[in-house]
């Protein structure tokens, strides 16, 4: 603002002084035309004066001064060749020229002096000066919307980190509610034990084969879901487990929602150990089991396979879920590992299987990936490196078939 109004005092200022050049400058001839007659004044002076003004502003093209004698008449003392070729000079119909009448110190009128002013160096003057205006509202206005830009920017990342602050409080919460579990199933079970234990002495019968029954069910259940250790992260504490019995557990957890969903399990024969925390896979295996079961809405078929692979020297088992489902459009499958992010209403999903599935493929020194085209299914691909140990195979190892 500082600057646009210091262009706009500089213009103004610039039109008045052309407005009062010519009385500026009479002040300047006036004692030079001191005296009666033209032979009495200094006639070099004024031809010097008048020099120097042009010199000192630019836009001025011409200087007439002209002397007032004493019978009334005025005759050009500058410059000289006016007063032979130019008796009229300067024309009174040329607007182009600003005239002051120069009095003496007892008010007679001892001549006057005429200036010429260039239009156009004036205009371009002020169309520089317009110009400069302009040029500094336009940087302004940009430099406006650079600060609106940036501060839309820096508004959307700080409503990302609290976002993300409110994710992280949500994950405290989960990891909290999971410690609670994992320690109350643990306290579950000693009663359960204790009832086990306690029913050896009752009579034989159905009330006790009832008990048992019901009790081993409970520990059974509790021992498969492992859900005591699905804090763990520990990779020290695992084990080498079989890939199909990994995925016959995960298909029996998850068998509720299969519906009329066939699946097809096809693994290659003498497929190796995986050293690995039984828990673990069957929570990852049966996340992306759950979610094609979902996809499908009852209908279709999923097929899982295996391969081995060598990446630089080292060998890889690769396992892989395709479903014939709807796919997934760009949008939500560039999104689908991020925590709490999920296509189904906030009842049903909580939006965390496949970022915890990804999280511990990636602690076993794996990858997650999903492949998917819309109206031609999903394919979800887990790649696990194996050691020497685990390149073992399983004895009885054979082709699977699963439906």
């Amino acid at each position: 603002m500082g600057v646009l109004g210091a262009l706009i005092w500089a213009a103004r200022t610039h039109q008045e002084t052309v407005q009062s050049l010519p009385e500026i400058l009479a002040r300047d001839f006036r004692p030079l035309l001191e005296g009666e007659r033209v032979t009495e004044i200094d006639l070099g002076a004024i031809e010097e004066r008048a020099e120097e003004i042009k010199r000192e502003y630019p836009y001025i093209n011409e200087v007439i001064v002209r002397k007032m004698t004493p019978d009334g008449a005025s005759t050009i003392v500058y410059p000289f060749f006016n007063n032979i070729d130019r008796k009229d000079s300067p024309p009174e119909t040329d607007p182009t020229f600003r005239s002051m009448v120069l009095t003496g110190e007892d008010g007679s009128t001892v001549g006057t002096l005429y200036v010429k002013i260039s239009p156009q160096r004036s205009r371009l003057f002020m169309l520089a000066i317009a110009g400069s205006i302009w040029a500094l509202v336009v940087v302004s206005a940009l430099g406006y919307y650079a600060i609106r830009a940036k501060e839309q920017e820096v508004r959307k990342t700080t409503s990302l980190l609290e976002e993300k602050q409110r994710e992280l409080i949500h994950l405290e919460r989960l990891s909290l509610v999971g410690q609670v579990t994992a320690n109350l199933l643990h306290d579950l079970k000693k009663p359960v034990l204790n009832i086990r234990a306690e029913s050896e002495a009752l009579p034989d019968g159905e009330v006790k084969r009832t008990i048992q029954d019901e009790t081993e069910l409970f520990l059974n259940l509790v021992r498969d879901l492992h859900l005591e250790g699905f804090l763990r992260k520990d990779r020290e504490r695992g084990e080498f487990v079989e890939v199909a019995e990994m995925l016959e557990r995960s298909l029996r957890l998850v068998k509720y929602a299969q519906g009329n969903v066939e699946v097809i399990v096809q693994l290659p024969e003498n497929l190796p150990f995986l050293f690995a925390q039984r828990h673990q896979l069957v929570q990852v295996f049966s996340n992306i089991l759950l979610n094609a079961f979902q996809a499908l809405e009852g209908e279709g078929t999923i097929r899982i396979g295996a391969q081995l692979t060598e990446e630089a020297g080292e060998p890889w088992l690769e396992i892989s879920f395709s479903d014939d489902g709807p796919g997934m459009p760009y949008e939500v499958q560039t999104r689908i590992f991020e925590p709490f992010f999920s296509t189904r209403p906030e009842s049903e999903s909580t939006g965390l299987g496949l970022y915890i599935s990804r999280s511990i493929v990636e602690g076993l020194g794996g990858t997650l990936t999903a492949d998917s085209i819309p109206k031609h299914g999903t394919t979800f691909t887990i790649r696990l490196p194996l050691s020497e140990a685990e390149a073992v195979s399983p004895e009885n190892s054979e082709n699977r078939e699963v439906i």
